[in-house]
């Protein structure tokens, strides 16, 4: 699912400079917005679901429901928080 979603949406590394809008970490099911270019948390991978730094919750799950088939609802992600972060960071998905 990860590298289907990474094939569909594109993907940014923690860490990363990424540009405007609203990203997705689907290791914690976290989102996080910025409204200008910078530098993402170092959470593992983020999938840019929109450039709009303002994306609700349910325009996320609808994205990605459109994409997988799923049935993601906004109770399904919250905002990113410091317990997002990896304890560990490595090499992204391909960790296990």
């Amino acid at each position: 699912m990860l590298d289907f979603l990474e094939l569909q949406f594109g993907r940014y590394n923690g860490g990363q400079n990424a540009p405007i809008g609203t990203y997705v970490n689907m290791r914690t099911m976290a989102y996080y917005q910025q409204a200008s270019d910078g530098t993402l948390p170092n959470d593992g991978t983020w999938l840019p679901i929109s450039t709009s730094p303002t994306f609700t919750a349910t325009q996320i799950a609808n994205a990605l429901n459109n994409v997988l088939g799923t049935n993601y609802n906004a109770g399904n992600f919250h905002a990113r928080t410091g317990a997002d972060a990896s304890p560990s960071p490595g090499q992204m998905s391909n960790d296990a």
